[in-house]
């Protein structure tokens, strides 16, 4: 009787050790790491597999290219236009908005910096601030920019003035 005893408790604690934990297991992230491709900084890159698809959110930006008078039309008066001068030693100079003063513009990868602050006007405040916009689009003639604090979906548009004329069209 006392070996029988001793045997069903050894062949229960054997069958326990022997089965998985029923306790749930925390759980992981499974990464498939074959559809990664190591990309350089300079280009955008579209790795494409079954179940992944990684789109790089920067493009390149040809600073040469940002160098001018960019315009574009002002809200409810026709044939005036405000915008901004970025000029090659990294000095900006707002365009036809009087109580903005630009004070100098920089570009990290894809975004335009603007340093500036208010002047005039009945607030006597004039804390200095940074415009910061992500870079959409850029031409020779165009430029288009979402500024980080807009809302989803919100553009500026701007054209470059051409030859010290403004640009011709407001579409």
């Amino acid at each position: 009787m006392k070996n029988s005893i001793l045997l069903v408790g050894f062949i229960t604690i054997f069958s326990f050790g022997c089965h998985e934990s029923h306790t749930p297991a925390k759980e992981e992230a499974v990464v498939d790491t074959s559809a990664v491709v190591p990309a350089a900084d300079t280009t955008p890159v579209i790795v494409e597999d079954s179940t992944v698809t990684v789109v790089a959110d920067t493009i390149v930006i040809d600073t040469a290219k940002l160098i001018g008078k960019w315009l574009q039309p002002v809200t409810g008066k026709d044939n005036e236009w405000q915008g901004m001068e970025l000029r090659k030693n990294r000095k900006a100079i707002a365009v036809n908005m009087y109580s903005l003063v630009y004070e100098k513009w920089g570009l990290q990868h894809d975004t335009l910096l603007l340093w500036n602050h208010a002047e005039g006007g009945k607030s006597s405040d004039s804390t200095r601030t940074v415009d910061t916009s992500i870079i959409r689009e850029l031409t020779d003639t165009s430029l288009v920019l979402f500024p980080v604090k807009a809302a989803e979906g919100y553009l500026e548009k701007y054209r470059k003035e051409a030859g010290g004329k403004k640009a011709k069209s407001r579409k």
